[in-house]
């Protein structure tokens, strides 16, 4: 019930098209009856002319009103019929209008706010949750959804509405044969139910198993270059081809329950009209049922099992929506970052220090820094080293928030960073990574990202400052060239310069550099450090590199082993004590002699 609270909760905007929508509903399912009460007059007005005086008393009761004789009722009654049957089409277009406004609108605004929330996750979530599954739900889980709002709510309240206006109009004309009539409906309830909660199961099966798809989809295309450099085309394929058999499997399922579904329901119906015609041809047999009575009533039981056979199918196509909106509501049930309350105070610069006090993070049960203790002044450029693993990168990111410390904590100018909010502490912070994501946009835009209003003159200056004009220039269309999906259409110099012009736009007082320049060969490393130095003029930077090569000229490095600060000092300190970092520095320096032996 929950769920369903939660969908009829994301209406609340379009409540007037909805109530419109309702009140086409019952106009529609009035005309319905009232078509099915005008058969049994229509037969009359075919075979006799004392047509009111052979009715039952509710359905005479118009014609007494009018007091029309048999030759004005042949007139009125077919000009009655397409009178409604105008009403019914009017009624029907409202409904499906108005309900597939409202179902739409429900729709869109449920998956602007899935994608918002799922931007506003914390880093960790997306480490273990691949890129595929959420697309998949943000795409086919939604998609699903819109069956249990506009189209299942629609139907559902449609189909509902006939039921009762002609459950009125059977019981109306006769009480005890609406009873008989309505025997077999018992008997379907219990296997609908059940089919359901098996449609419900398959379906989120199904849906899953199409996540999954959709990550392999995501990771072999994005890394189709790999794929093809290991000839591994037929691997791949083998293992999409496993999980697509396994979603047919399941989507095999739901269909046979659907199969299932119809044949009950109209076993059911049979059972039902062929109880209803014996007792009609006891009644008439015995005169208390005429012919023409029978016919009217005969005719709305008929176009009574239609709705409820409809439904039936809109029960299943609930329990499928249903299984989609689990999987959509567990990812927007996933707290936003940062973990704990985001700070309200802003901040509005930077002045004078970073401070690491008492600093433990886990990844869950995994230690992964203890006891960090570090003060770095403001223009202070700080390198961070240590074998892969000791948590140089965890160290970085807890800056900016990515992750929250488990102990301790961070401050800037005294303040304790989580008692910021996110916006204006990230604002201060510029990062230029290895792994260089680009959107597949403009040049100008990847450049002026965050900012989409920077002119144009201040994006050239940012480029040229991070040694990316000259190539800029050169691409087909300038600085309006798309670079395609993360960057594809340059190379990895080129990218890593857009990045820097992009960090120099930002002009933020504190900057990280993680591994900026260890993919790049030795003339893209040139012409990348170019950029390099210009972004890091006047801003306090942490760096992050293995070539130790690189941070000779750092005020102060810190050698992380074990998730604790070793040493800490300039580059010739560090190699006089023979420490940590000698012994690295040394194993580096020797592998280089070899490698160039």
């Amino acid at each position: 019930m929950n769920i369903y609270l939660r969908i009829l909760k994301y209406m609340r905007p379009y409540w007037l098209k909805l109530a419109i929508a309702i009140v086409c509903m019952v106009i529609f399912a009035a005309a319905n009856a009232a078509l099915a009460y005008l058969i049994g007059p229509a037969m009359s007005v075919l075979f006799s002319g004392d047509m009111a005086a052979r009715l039952p008393h509710l359905l005479a009761l118009p014609f007494h009103l009018f007091a029309a004789p048999a030759e004005r009722m042949r007139v009125i009654v077919p000009l009655a019929i397409v009178v409604i049957a105008v009403i019914k089409g009017l009624s029907s277009y409202g409904n499906t209008y108005y309900m597939g406004y409202v179902g739409q609108g429900v729709i869109s605004d449920l998956r602007s706010d899935l994608y918002a929330h799922v931007l506003r996750l914390p880093l960790g979530y997306f480490t273990s949750n691949p890129t595929g599954g959420l697309t998949s739900r943000l795409t086919l889980d939604v998609n699903m959804l819109q069956k249990s709002t506009a189209d299942a709510l629609a139907d559902s309240l449609k189909q509902s509405l006939t039921v009762i206006a002609l459950i009125v109009i059977i019981i109306g004309m006769d009480w005890r044969f609406a009873l008989v009539a309505s025997l077999s409906f018992p008997v379907a309830i219990y296997p609908a139910i059940k089919l359901g909660r098996l449609m419900k199961k398959v379906s989120k099966k199904g849906q899953v198993t199409m996540g999954t798809m959709s990550s392999l989809l995501h990771e072999a295309i994005s890394g189709v270059r790999i794929v093809k450099a290991f000839s591994m085309e037929d691997y791949e394929s083998k293992r999409f081809e496993k999980e697509n058999e396994r979603f047919t499997k399941y989507s095999i399922k739901a269909i046979k329950v659907k199969g299932v579904s119809t044949p009950l329901m109209e076993t059911v119906g049979a059972f039902g009209f062929a109880v209803t015609i014996l007792y009609a041809a006891y009644r008439i047999t015995s005169g208390t049922l005429t012919p023409e009575a029978f016919i009217s009533f005969f005719a709305a039981v008929v176009m009574l099992y239609q709705p409820i056979k409809a439904l039936n199918g809109v029960h299943l196509n609930v329990q499928q929506g249903l299984a989609s909106a689990v999987r959509i509501f567990e990812v927007m049930d996933v707290p936003v970052e940062p973990v704990g309350e985001e700070g309200t105070a802003e901040l509005r610069g930077f002045k004078d220090s970073i401070e690491f006090k008492g600093v433990d993070f886990s990844y869950g049960s995994v230690s992964v820094l203890k006891d960090i203790n570090l003060r770095v002044r403001k223009g202070e450029r700080i390198a961070v080293v240590g074998t892969s693993g000791a948590g140089k990168t965890t160290f970085v990111n807890l800056i900016p928030r990515f992750y929250d410390t488990t102990a301790g904590g961070v401050f800037i100018d005294g303040e304790d960073i989580r008692d910021m909010t996110l916006k204006s502490l990230r604002a201060q912070i510029a990062i230029v990574s290895q792994d260089v994501i680009l959107f597949n946009d403009t040049a100008k835009n990847n450049i002026a990202y965050g900012d989409p209003k920077k002119a144009e003159e201040d994006v050239r200056e940012a480029a040229i400052a991070a040694n990316a004009h000259g190539f800029i220039s050169r691409l087909p269309a300038g600085y309006d060239t798309v670079v395609g999906e993360r960057g594809m259409k340059l190379s990895g110099g080129e990218k890593q310069r857009v990045s820097i012009a992009r960090a120099i736009l930002k002009n933020a007082p504190i900057l990280i550099m993680d591994e900026a320049t260890s993919s790049l060969d030795t003339e893209s490393e040139y012409e990348v450090e170019k950029g390099l130095d210009n972004l890091m003029k006047n801003r306090t930077v942490f760096v992050i590199a293995h070539r130790l090569s690189t941070v000779k000229n750092a005020d102060r490095i810190i050698v992380l082993s074990g998730g604790m600060i070793a040493e800490s000092g300039t580059h010739e300190e560090l190699l006089r004590r023979g420490g940590e970092y000698s012994r690295l520095y040394t194993m580096q320096f020797q592998g280089l002699k070899e490698g160039m032996a």
